[in-house]
């Protein structure tokens, strides 16, 4: 994968968080594609990653800002780091992020998530 195809992709990621879209966050990744959050469970397909997102990210979070940092592409791995800012609506907090989120690639799309992150919570 070019590295403007990887941006492109991560950029889809980040409108879908910010956005909270179930069905645009699916468009990026292979129908058999792992998501894979260290604190949550291994999400394998669109319709779970598309479950996931719902669960998580709309059930749980709100104003949702996302700056994309850096990326590395080395042929079907792409290495992503970004910072986002978000409100836990479930647990009433304040969210700083930092990310490194590593993609596995076939074709146009990507087949793997695997996210690492650390993550600053104040009260709102």
């Amino acid at each position: 994968m070019k590295k403007e195809d990887a941006v492109k992709l991560i950029e889809i990621y980040g409108k879908a968080w910010e956005t909270r879209d179930p069905e645009l966050i699916i468009t990026i990744f292979t129908e058999d594609a792992t998501y894979f959050d260290p604190k949550e469970p291994l999400n394998t397909g669109r319709d779970a990653i598309k479950q996931y997102w719902i669960t998580k990210v709309i059930g749980e979070q709100d104003d949702i800002k996302f700056t994309l940092k850096h990326v590395w592409v080395d042929e079907d791995s792409v290495i992503a780091e970004w910072h986002a800012t978000f409100k836990d609506i479930k647990r009433n907090l304040s969210i700083e992020m930092d990310e490194v989120a590593i993609f596995s690639v076939k074709g146009d799309k990507f087949s793997a998530l695997r996210e690492y992150y650390k993550t600053t919570k104040t009260s709102l």
